[in-house]
């Protein structure tokens, strides 16, 4: 099972989100999605998606990993 990749630089609010949530519904369980974003309301918007959705956040944007989300899809 792949992780998918969503490259989502560059896009203002909602879209990063929007692509998230739409990558996830066509994912498996237990599928990761990356997602890249510079958008700063990102740092706000995917954690909260995670946590209503009961999805796991499993990284958020670093130093090593700038702009990039890890979300794991749960059943």
């Amino acid at each position: 099972m792949d992780t998918i990749v969503l490259d989502c630089k560059g896009l203002k609010c909602p879209e990063p989100l929007t692509l998230l949530r739409n990558a996830i519904r066509k994912a498996e369980d237990g599928q990761i999605v990356e997602l890249l974003s510079d958008d700063p309301v990102s740092l706000r918007d995917v954690p909260a998606f995670c946590k209503f959705m009961n999805h796991d956040l499993l990284r958020m944007p670093d130093d090593q990993h700038p702009n990039s989300f890890l979300v794991k899809k749960k059943a």
